[in-house]
């Protein structure tokens, strides 16, 4: 045997204590080290490199020959040795028709509030928004139920600016949805602030099994910081009250509610207490917001590295919970085990374009919510359909990985980032996002290590929390 080469970006080990839990990059997939890998990994992570020589010199009494064999045979099955440098790469393959099954409908860009750090380029009050007809929003659910033949279900998103300025169309909407669909199951969604709620509403989002997400930011303190009227003035007395009989008349599915974490606003602990524990939504999800370094409310590099903290803190929580059988209500931990557990292996970063698109308030196709009202170009209208090579061309030409991202452990789960982030910060849409790459793969790193201690303490949870029966119901659309 000659000498053996470490392709360290083939794989990730983590773990303590001998302990370690190994994700196979290329392929995703996950493996629990006995001692002997354990110790042979170590080894040529120590070295880089080893020989036969070298082997038998360490390992001689301590585990048997066959016991080394076995572990370095796996190893450059999978290689992460080889006699040399061994690269995985998937070739672009051409994505020549996309069958959405899911369709965002903006259907205004007015919001009654006043979010300083709001992303949308195209916001306004409600007083001078645009807003979609109902006969566009007609034509993009006709053009959803085409393109959708081959899915068993369909899913309507409902947004805005605030989509519940809109209410009687989404009412129209969602019968119509339901007439044309002839039967095929349609799930309907919207993400809200919760501040114009009515009982009414309410009651038509039980009947209809709406998939409800609240932005909403913590307690009086965190969630007035930035979540404010159009006159800036604190929300949280009006949603906190909206949310609580939400929560009670709403029960068909789980309630979400989704936290843009900004400057000042990073403790994320007492933030999930109160949210989850005191009002009692079912999920909830963190983000840190996306805008350029020079922006007063985007995180600064030292509460970047507090939230990443904080983040890995409730993790922790999760991960507790989850090795006595119960389910945390940590949505960005849940996720992170979905990924892992189901072998996540993307080639592009995200659904938008393959199974999801948007429509603007004029009928005009996007990537995704993101890109409605940008200067981004877009795919075609709800009257003419999608441009198809247009967009199987911008499909195509994403899935060519950064070469700085070949040889990323996180590149399976990451694939570059969110295409609307590297936009705004780079001007090009696939660009990778690499302010944020240590961010993702210590994030990475801290679930293979937790997916690993509830592996060996509770299996049976990934099969019951995590399986289809057991994810998250509430909208993933934000």
């Amino acid at each position: 045997m000659g000498s053996l080469l470490l392709q360290r970006q083939n794989y990730r080990a983590v773990g303590k204590g001998g302990q370690r839990t190994l994700l196979h990059v290329p392929t995703s997939s996950m493996f629990e080290l006995d001692k002997a890998a354990d110790s042979v990994l170590a080894l040529l992570e120590s070295k880089e490199s080893v020989d036969e020589r070298q082997l038998r010199q360490h390992f001689d009494g301590v585990f048997s020959p066959g016991e080394v064999c076995d572990s370095l045979i796996d190893f450059l099955s999978l290689g992460i040795v080889a006699d040399k440098r061994k690269d995985y790469s998937i070739a672009p393959r051409e994505i020549k028709r996309t069958p959405i099954n899911t369709l965002i409908l903006t259907l205004t860009t007015g919001c009654n509030l006043g979010c300083s750090y709001c992303y949308r380029e195209d916001l306004s009050t409600p007083r001078d928004a645009a807003v979609m007809e109902e006969e566009t929003a007609k034509l993009a659910i006709d053009l959803l139920l085409k393109e959708s033949a081959a899915h068993e279900r369909v899913n309507v998103v409902f947004f805005g600016g605030e989509p519940l300025t809109r209410f009687a169309s989404i009412c129209t909407l969602v019968e119509y949805t339901k007439a044309q669909a002839a039967g095929k199951p349609v799930d309907f969604t919207l993400t809200t602030n919760a501040s114009l709620l009515t009982d009414e509403m309410i009651a038509f989002f039980q009947e209809h099994r709406f998939g409800i997400s609240v932005s909403m930011d913590g307690d009086e303190l965190s969630h007035d910081r930035y979540r404010i009227t159009i006159a800036g003035k604190g929300t949280y007395q009006q949603v906190s009250s909206k949310v609580k009989r939400l929560l009670a008349g709403c029960t068909a599915r789980p309630v979400g509610a989704r936290v843009t974490l900004g400057s000042g606003n990073t403790d994320v602990a007492r933030i999930y207490r109160h949210l989850h524990d005191e009002l009692g939504f079912a999920e909830v999800g963190f983000a840190p917001v996306t805008a350029g370094s020079d922006a007063k409310f985007a995180l600064n590099a030292a509460e970047m590295r507090a939230t990443l903290e904080a983040l890995k803190a409730l993790g922790r929580e999760y991960t507790a919970a989850a090795k006595r059988g119960f389910r945390h209500g940590f949505s960005n931990m849940q996720q992170l085990m979905q990924d892992l557990y189901s072998g996540t292996r993307k080639t592009l970063p995200c659904g938008a374009g393959v199974g999801l698109l948007a429509v603007g308030t004029e009928g005009q196709l996007a990537l995704c919510h993101r890109f409605t009202g940008t200067d981004f170009p877009g795919f075609g209208n709800v009257n003419t359909g999608i441009a198809r090579e247009e967009l199987s061309h911008f499909l195509t030409e994403a899935q060519q990985l950064h070469p700085v991202c070949q040889g990323c452990s996180a590149r399976s789960i990451c694939a570059g980032g969110c295409y609307h982030e590297a936009y705004i910060t780079q001007g090009n849409a696939q660009s990778p996002t690499f302010s944020h790459c240590d961010f993702i793969r210590e994030w990475l790193d801290f679930g293979i290590e937790c997916y690993g201690e509830i592996m060996r303490a509770n299996p049976g949870f990934f099969t019951k929390q995590i399986s289809h029966g057991g994810k998250n119901e509430t909208s993933e659309t934000h």
